[in-house]
């Protein structure tokens, strides 16, 4: 793309690197669909607004669209709040600058995009950093395994703000320990191959990806089985297909290429 160009038509193929960059995109688009379905007043549009063109901008490759999603989604909803005399929305704020600011950079870290302007070694480190901040974060804060598994329980919040608690039965709680232990284990396994670059037996980085995407759709099911996703789970699911997709294909994409590539020099 040059330096002229406002966007770059994406490449829909059967490419990892494709799948991937659907996979970012995918989560933005949920993002607007329920900011879309909530919204009940004109300023409840400003949400889905945003994150539906944050999700374009990326998929289009739009100059400086990482940078303005990272910085410029947290920075409007702290505006937002002060507004609207809303403070919680800055913890929200935090979130999203944790989660869209990892969804927008992944992709291209792992595909090493030239207008990151980092060496590969460069790179990889901070792809590594990124991945398991996002990990973490998406296994303790984004996802009810947590409670599901300790407490026997799932907490969610109505369009108000008011909290609902499901009580699960024992069948349940015991996936969402399985769930949370394969999460745990699949950041481990990343974090052990990919940023420290140790053996570990044959596994390889993409196998913690692969474990992590496995607690995704653990987390998923029980959300399903409580019959708590609402009148459609195609949201829901779609947002697990995309979780998947960027936790396995990012490692399969950065590392194992790079990994090839060694082999053939």
């Amino acid at each position: 793309m040059s330096e002229s160009a406002m966007y770059k038509m994406p490449t829909i193929d059967g490419s990892t690197e494709s799948l991937l960059r659907l996979s970012q995109f995918a989560f933005f688009a949920v993002f607007a669909y329920w900011g879309y379905e909530e919204a009940t007043t004109t300023a409840d549009y400003i949400f889905p607004l945003m994150m539906g063109g944050a999700g374009l901008a990326l998929f289009f490759s739009v100059p400086n669209a990482r940078m303005g999603v990272t910085l410029g989604i947290p920075a409007i909803m702290v505006v937002w709040g002060l507004a609207m005399d809303e403070p919680e929305i800055m913890f929200w704020a935090v979130f999203m600058l944790i989660i869209a600011g990892s969804i927008a950079h992944l992709p291209a870290l792992a595909i090493g995009d030239s207008s990151l302007g980092l060496d590969d070694e460069a790179r990889v480190k901070r792809l590594g950093q990124v991945y398991v901040l996002f990990s973490v974060f998406m296994l303790f804060m984004f996802s009810s395994l947590v409670d599901a598994a300790m407490e026997g329980e799932v907490i969610d919040e109505d369009s108000d703000g008011n909290e609902i608690v499901y009580t699960i039965d024992s069948t349940e709680q015991t996936i969402g320990q399985v769930g949370l232990g394969m999460g745990v284990l699949g950041i481990l396994v990343f974090l052990l191959t990919a940023v420290m670059g140790t053996e570990v037996g044959s596994a390889r980085p993409w196998h913690g990806g692969l474990l992590i995407a496995g607690s995704v759709c653990l987390d998923q099911y029980i959300w399903i089985a409580i019959d708590a996703v609402g009148s459609s789970p195609i949201p829901d699911i779609l947002l697990t297909i995309a979780a998947c997709g960027i936790f396995i294909l990012t490692p399969c994409i950065a590392y194992e290429r790079s990994s090839d590539s060694s082999e053939s020099e």
